[in-house]
């Protein structure tokens, strides 16, 4: 019983992660893939943004979707975590898994594909840190019932 708390608690500490995550995403996005477009395209966003604004303007806007996105995924977490998942379900522990795999794992997929490892592949780790922690915890316990 006690993993499962730890466990409840370490997937907590991911819901708001992510939230926080894209509360960034869709507030400071600019800031936030500067680094990013550098990387990837060699040119910078300001100097990209002054000779195609409206691509750069896509290219913001698809990044704030993605915050959208990220935004929901972490209010459903928090949901799942705090209804089903905190009392031991099994399917709330695979609902997690796959979610949770889902998001860090593209995440990570897409810096490997850009070539980028800087700062921002670290915040996708420790966010796949807990995730795996948060389901290793209570796994034993959930999975046998």
């Amino acid at each position: 019983m006690e993993n499962l708390k730890i466990g409840h608690f370490l997937m907590n500490c991911m819901g708001f992660y992510i939230l926080i995550m894209s509360i960034l995403w869709i507030f400071v996005t600019e800031i936030m893939f500067v680094s990013d477009f550098l990387w990837y395209t060699g040119e910078s966003f300001a100097s990209y943004l002054a000779t195609n604004p409206t691509y750069a303007e896509i290219y913001i806007i698809t990044k704030k979707l993605i915050g959208f996105v990220l935004f929901a995924n972490g209010i459903l977490v928090l949901f799942i975590n705090n209804k089903i998942y905190k009392d031991g379900e099994k399917w709330a522990w695979i609902a997690l898994l796959i979610s949770g795999s889902i998001t860090w794992g593209l995440f990570i997929i897409y810096k490997i594909y850009i070539g980028y490892y800087g700062g921002s592949m670290i915040t996708f780790i420790v966010g796949l840190g807990l995730l795996v922690a948060g389901l290793a915890f209570p796994a034993k316990e959930i999975l046998s019932k």
